[in-house]
């Protein structure tokens, strides 16, 4: 099967959508659809519709807690011990859920259009489970409303758990799941929504993910692993890569070049209850985006491990950081850089071919200088200027939407001529501070014996059932392929009857 795909063809639509051939703006805010106990039954059925047509869907979690230091062991099977402890002690408070799904492909605009529905949703245990101070400290900070989770969080745990219900029936999709350094989620996704004690070993518990997420079937794509080994990004945490991706997006469909389109139309006819549950996020580019002023002096006010890192731990200290902590500045500058090294190989090209287009090219650079960096604009007067940006911002179904834009963004190249998403980025998920990824495929280990852990019973168990739906799945789709195969070839075959009909007349 495909992965991640969709329609082959050069000018194509995907659904039946009346918009499939009208051109989508640039997207400037998104829609979330928030979810919580008191709308989950009523939201429950499109949520799944959403989940089983997807060709993409990102998750990304909110927890108590990450557990202790082991977590930044160098030693990764120590690093994984405490993974494992977390997973089992603290709690996921919520699960951000983005699907992508085609629409249509036009190799003549050098676009593909994905319906893209997000959802955030509320999840209380009814279990005790630890929650560490530096995470109540993170979450406020970000805006996390303790109150609504308490009030409204859908209870999940037990064997009726609705939560574990819509994790098993997307198991039982063939979409590409999209994580964002996902060791840690897909360790937590595993223990509390798959339901299934993790293995004592990292070996085990990497043979039991290649049977969750096989290659060809769902198979897990990291944006921050695309963004480090392929897309070659300075920095690599999610919102530098999302606005870094977003923003080379508008210049490549300004450039008419290969990008992505975001569609969030949604049906008129759509329940009182999915409206009244939508909220919106403001993720517009600066003002005037790509040509919009940048500071003079913006170099030596950036704060280079935020930068960097998305992190300064100085700003927790009572002297604090006065530098600027913004990811839209980062950019800029890292997009500076970038820049004047394009301009120095042209000038290295040009010197050997010619004087007069060294000129050329030296007046280029010139004129961009000018029409970037405003003289008169300094940091100072930056900084009390309304920035439309994300800064700030993080909440579970807005990260998922970030991680799922960057995975499709970075892999638009091979989603239009393949359809799929190149294998060689598949599986694999960073690990911080270490050069090889984690790759996600069977290890050769030494056989369980009777007297082990039941986890493993439980994941055998458990994949009879999601192997059960795949096989239902795969079925369906070769089904549909015969279908359309023959209807294409009575068509076809009507066609030629009706031409002879004509000639013979």
């Amino acid at each position: 099967m495909s992965v991640g795909g969709g329609g082959n063809e050069s000018e194509s639509s995907a659904t039946s959508s009346s918009k499939s051939s009208d051109t989508v703006p640039p997207f400037t805010e998104i829609q979330i659809i928030e979810v919580n106990r008191n709308n989950f039954s009523k939201i429950w059925p499109y949520l799944l519709v959403c989940i089983k047509s997807a060709d993409f869907t990102a998750m990304d979690l909110e927890l108590s807690g990450l557990g202790g230091p082991g977590l930044r062991s160098k030693d990764v099977q120590e690093r994984y011990k405490s993974i494992r402890e977390a997973a089992h002690t603290r709690s996921i408070l919520s699960v951000g859920i983005t699907t992508m799904k085609l629409i249509r492909k036009s190799e003549k605009r050098r676009s593909l259009r994905y319906e893209t529905r997000i959802f955030n949703i509320l999840t209380l245990s009814e279990k005790p489970f630890t929650i560490e101070p530096s995470a109540l400290q993170f979450l406020a900070k970000h805006s996390f409303d303790f109150n609504r989770l308490i009030q409204s969080g859908v209870q999940f745990q037990g064997k009726n758990c609705p939560l574990r219900t819509l994790f098993h029936e997307f198991l039982g999709s063939s979409a590409t799941l999209c994580l964002h350094n996902g060791f840690v989620d897909l360790a937590f996704l595993y223990k509390q929504m798959y339901d299934v004690d993790l293995p004592e070993t990292l070996d085990e518990f990497v043979n039991n993910l290649s049977d969750l997420f096989p290659d060809d079937f769902l198979p897990i794509a990291d944006s921050k692993y695309l963004a480090e080994y392929q897309t070659r990004y300075k920095s690599s945490y999610l919102e530098y890569v999302f606005r870094r991706t977003q923003g080379d997006n508008e210049i490549e469909r300004q450039a008419r070049r290969y990008h992505i389109e975001i569609d969030f139309s949604i049906n008129e006819n759509l329940s009182k209850s999915l409206k009244e549950a939508t909220e919106i996020v403001d993720v517009r580019l600066p003002e005037g985006f790509p040509d919009h002023a940048i500071p003079i002096d913006l170099h030596i006010h950036v704060c280079k491990n935020f930068a960097y890192h998305g992190f300064c731990h100085a700003r927790n200290t009572p002297k604090g950081c006065k530098m600027l902590h913004e990811v839209d500045a980062a950019i800029d500058l890292q997009r500076i850089k970038e820049n004047k090294k394009a301009f120095k190989r042209k000038r290295r090209y040009n010197n050997v071919i010619a004087e007069s287009v060294a000129e050329k090219t030296g007046t280029d650079e010139e004129a961009w200088n000018q029409a970037k960096f405003q003289k008169n604009l300094l940091t100072r007067d930056y900084r009390e200027q309304k920035r439309n940006v994300l800064t700030g911002l993080h909440r579970a179904g807005v990260d998922a939407f970030m991680t799922a834009f960057a995975v499709v963004y970075q892999q638009r190249r091979t989603l239009m001529t393949d359809d799929s998403v190149d294998l060689k980025y598949l599986n694999r998920v960073p690990l911080s501070a270490k050069d090889q990824p984690l790759h996600i495929r069977r290890r050769m280990i030494p056989p369980k014996t009777t007297t082990d852990s039941e986890a493993v019973d439980g994941h055998s168990e458990a994949m009879k059932e999601i192997n059960k739906q795949r096989e239902y799945v795969k079925k369906n789709a070769v089904e549909s392929i015969v279908k359309a195969v023959e209807v294409k070839s009575i068509e076809e075959t009507v066609v030629v009857e009706v031409k002879e009909d004509e000639d013979s007349e």
